[in-house]
């Protein structure tokens, strides 16, 4: 699925700690960035999974990446929040 980004915006810089999956999606309506599968996108499934690759992001991981491609977030923001949302998703406990 690959997300198509309605708009430009400057870099987020105001991350919090837990909340994440609603952070990500409050920051993607906020920027009127939308997931939605495209002919590519079905394809890059198909070869990954022939290639037994298979990687299946979540609609939060995939808004993370079109905020990114949409220069909502910038690359070490991006990171970041990335980190973040999958320490919290498998439960990880922050050793800060």
């Amino acid at each position: 699925m690959n997300c198509i980004p309605r708009k430009s915006q400057a870099p987020q810089t105001d991350l919090p700690a837990t909340g994440l999956k609603d952070y990500i999606a409050d920051l993607a309506a906020r920027h009127g960035v939308t997931c939605i599968k495209t002919g590519i996108s079905a394809m890059a499934g198909v070869i990954t999974h022939l290639a037994y690759d298979d990687v299946t992001p979540d609609e939060a991981e995939q808004l993370i990446i079109v905020l990114r491609r949409s220069k909502v977030i910038d690359g070490p923001t991006m990171l970041t929040i990335q980190g973040r949302y999958l320490d919290e998703k498998f439960h990880v406990r922050s050793q800060r």
